[in-house]
């Protein structure tokens, strides 16, 4: 029920409250829209932020809300509002009252607040927005609230540090969280000391108050890639609050399961779809990125009539010059115009399986045809100018083979290496998406067959490098029909594994002349300013300006240390003839390996042995890493590339460890997408994984990833088969801190007594005695692990300790790298 104008919970922004949902279970919302700052420093105020803060509580609880989920039924709303004002009272109004301002204060206590309620049961559901400016450093992101920089004596004051607060919120008692950062990730102006905390803390919570065990499911979705800028819109909502409201109405949603119902995985995939539809000609698309585990129910769509399908050109360059015809059948025909003022691509809509025919002319010119069924929840058609054809029948099955499906699918991936379990295939029938659903481990650079019934089928395919593409095909009966996808060429040949696992760092062009002037209504969440979303620079048959000339060639320094602790410190070589050797240089990327010695001396592992393992600490100019190199087991190849030209809020390093079996998993665990590399896990490399449990000696870094893994996804087989693995992986690699720091995360995750606690502590207390782990998802589980347990004296210097150490980490990165400099 929506609350009066003088309720006294309005001072906390509380708009909504259902006193019968009051014990739970309910979806409790929170939401933060910052367009208006009171330092001088922000010259005019943001419009899409609080557009889209007030858009999404429209979505809950406006004339026409869109959220539906009769399990966890809307429970509370609340709403803090920064808005330029408009008379004399400053705070702005919502829902027929008025709503605090954004600052830090009020924040802290609508924050406080919301905890409280989502705190009531374990089943709520608990959903955050935040929209305002954002900075990074290193690997964190800070959001700003609307009294940021107005204490001249404390730099950070009115800012707080985004993964401080998940970890929090970790702790609360409600499993199902969805946390939304919409806000930029650039890097931050501020000098500050490398241990200084980037912002105040608005809540901390331990794990002992928590009351059950049952493992978190914690979705965090940003709005873009750290040290990325996010893009908003003048007078509307944010390219990220459209993707993320149009998904939520259905784009995202499941139509298998009754009810529509949208999950946070399709969410993320589909606003990235929808983000990339924004994408300017010769500009990279804003890129949603976060972390997640497990699943539920966010709404439920409902089914719906008309299906939206989105029209775009794989050229983005050529959309305002040319003419599009859309042949529907049954239907008609519709012609439309490219816009030259507004993003590249159009949504229309059609009943479902209307079968649909886009044509294409440039300048009286045909550029291509795209074709497709309206089948739910959306369609994308992306007409590319001389496709290579997607789908091709390869063969024909014998008529007499007996019973069962009488067609089959040959889902094919061709790459620039092969890798044995490489991606995830799902395969549903389009007509019955509900009946036997299929799951398959597809090989990089090889086929995978799986029968199925004859009709129309839709494929999704999940790759390593974080890409989601979909295909609808059609199989005639006993026809094998191959469906062909492709993962990006490599651009040098010794690169094929970092390319495949999205490890190679997008080009960076050099200085380029002033781009330019942006497209109208267009903004930046960066300082209130016009977004730059011109282009780096062009060919000058392109631009009309010289092409700049190439810049120094910065020289590259690295050198062997045999050990990382968490003050950062360099142990003394392990030998002194161990080096570093250049393998390759194209002039921006170096791909450095280990000198022969390096290698010998360093594998295979041995239990008992004095062994670490090997950091390369690397230098270029003067941006220092500190990288491991995985070099401990005999059966990857591992290697260090460094990007000379890699921006301010990246490392220069970047670990590769090639492994035609395991490198599929390597690259779902750098995007920290558990589902993925759980799918692995249970399909291509059920047995790999076992061979490296019970032969862990000879593989522990396998062992140890597929561990991160199942931990991480909260495996149905976690207690029965890994339990008892984790503690062997803890005990047998005395010098190896991921193992004991895994056990801790499993065992903090069923704590619920003083004793079971302690254990916990216990182990990791010995991966923090251990020093830098390999893994850095291992760096950010021990800092989330000690500042998780209950409070004790002799837990504060590890946990600053720890928390510092990870935030040096690289987080998009699987192996651990660390930045040295500030």
């Amino acid at each position: 029920m929506k609350l009066a104008a003088d309720d006294p919970d309005r001072k906390l922004g509380l708009v909504y409250r259902d006193d019968a949902l009051a014990a739970g279970p309910a979806t409790h919302v929170l939401i933060i829209g910052v367009g208006a700052y009171q330092s001088p420093h922000f010259r005019k105020p943001l419009t899409s932020t609080t557009f889209s803060a007030r858009a999404l509580a429209d979505w809950f609880v406006g004339e026409a809300p869109g959220f539906r989920n009769e399990a966890c039924p809307l429970g509370s709303l609340a709403i803090l509002l920064s808005e330029p004002a408009a008379g004399e009272d400053p705070r702005a109004t919502y829902a027929g009252g008025p709503v605090p301002r954004a600052g830090f204060a009020a924040a802290r206590e609508a924050v406080r607040a919301w905890v409280r309620r989502i705190n009531t049961h374990q089943d709520n559901l608990a959903i955050l927005y935040v929209a305002s400016h954002g900075e990074s450093r290193l690997s964190r992101t800070a959001f700003l609230l609307e009294d940021y920089a107005m204490d001249d004596l404390d730099a950070t004051a009115g800012m707080s540090e985004v993964e401080q607060f998940i970890s929090a919120l970790e702790n609360a008692k409600a499993v199902s969280q969805l946390l939304l950062f919409d806000c930029c990730r650039s890097a931050t102006e501020l000098s500050l000391p490398w241990n200084e905390p980037f912002g105040s803390k608005l809540i901390a919570l331990t794990r002992e108050n928590r009351g059950h065990d049952e493992p978190s499911k914690q979705w965090v979705i940003a709005a873009t890639a750290l040290g990325e800028v996010a893009g908003g819109r003048v007078n509307t909502t944010t390219l990220f609050a459209d993707a993320l409201l149009s998904a939520l109405d259905g784009v995202a949603a499941d139509p298998a399961d009754e009810g529509w119902p949208v999950r946070p995985g399709q969410l993320v995939d589909k606003v990235n779809r929808l983000l990339e539809l924004h994408r300017q000609p010769d500009e990279k698309p804003q890129t949603p990125g976060g972390r997640n585990a497990g699943t539920f129910e966010i709404t439920y769509a409902g089914e719906r009539e008309e299906i939206p399908v989105y029209i775009s050109l794989d050229q983005p360059e050529n959309w305002p010059d040319s003419d599009f015809t859309v042949a529907a059948t049954p239907g008609g025909e519709t012609a439309f115009e490219g816009a030259g003022d507004g993003s590249p691509f159009r949504r229309l809509n059609y009943p479902e399986n209307t079968a649909l025919s886009v044509s294409v002319r440039r300048f009286g010119v045909d550029i291509g045809v795209a074709k497709g069924k309206a089948r739910a929840p959306a369609v994308f058609l992306e007409v590319r100018r001389n496709a290579a054809p997607t789908t091709v029948v390869v063969d024909r099955l014998d008529p007499g083979r007996g019973v069962g499906p009488a067609a089959q699918l040959l889902v094919s991936l061709s790459g620039p290496v092969t890798i044995a379990a490489g991606a995830v295939a799902e395969i549903i029938r389009a007509d019955e998406p509900k009946k036997n659903p299929k799951q398959l481990v597809v090989a990089i650079g090889g086929a995978t067959p799986v029968d199925v019934r004859p009709g129309e089928h839709i494929v999704t395919l999940r790759t390593p490098d974080g890409r989601v593409e979909v295909q609808n095909v059609t199989v005639a009966r006993d026809d094998v029909l191959e469906v062909r996808f492709a993962m990006p060429a490599s651009p040098h040949e010794w690169l094929g594994t970092a390319t495949a696992t999205g490890a190679v760092p997008l080009p960076s062009p050099p200085a380029a002349p002033p781009p330019p002037a942006p497209a109208p209504g267009l903004e930046s969440l960066w300082h209130g300013l016009p977004a730059d979303i011109g282009s780096p620079a062009a060919p000058d048959w392109q631009t009309g300006f010289p092409a700049p000339a190439p810049p120094p060639v910065t020289p590259v320094v690295a050198t062997i240390a045999g050990h990382a602790d968490y003050a950062l410190g360099l142990h003394a070589l392990a030998d002194p003839r161990l080096a570093a050797t250049m393998e390759n240089d194209d002039g921006r990327l170096v791909r450095l390996g280990l000198a022969d010695t390096a290698a010998r001396r360093f594998a295979p592992f041995e239990r008992g042995a004095q062994d670490r393992p090997v950091f390369v600490a690397i230098e270029t100019g003067r941006r220092r890493d500190l990288a491991v190199v995985p070099s401990i087991a005999g059966r990857w190849s591992p290697y260090v590339l460094v990007d000379r030209l890699a921006p301010r809020e990246k490392s220069t390093a970047t670990v590769i460890a090639e492994n035609p079996v395991w490198n599929g998993l390597i690259g779902f665990l750098a995007a920290r997408d558990a589902d993925a590399g759980s799918a692995l896990l249970a399909g291509g490399l059920q047995q790999s994984v076992i061979d490296a449990m019970q032969d862990k000696l000879a593989d522990p870094i396998a062992a140890l990833a597929a561990a991160l893994i199942a931990v991480s996804a909260a495996s149905p087989d976690l207690e029965r088969r890994w339990d008892p693995w984790l503690f062997n992986l803890a005990d047998w690699f005395p010098f190896i801190p991921d193992g004991p720091i895994i056990l801790g995360r499993r065992l903090l995750m069923r704590a619920r007594n003083a004793e079971q606690f302690e254990q916990a502590k216990t182990h990791l207390m010995a991966g923090f005695s251990r020093g830098a782990p390999l893994y850095s998802l291992s760096a950010d589980w021990l800092a989330r692990g000690l500042e998780s347990l209950p409070d004790e004296k002799a837990l504060e210097a590890p946990r600053r300790a720890a928390r510092a150490f990870a935030n040096r980490v690289d987080s998009a990165q699987a192996f651990t790298v660390i930045r040295l400099d500030d």
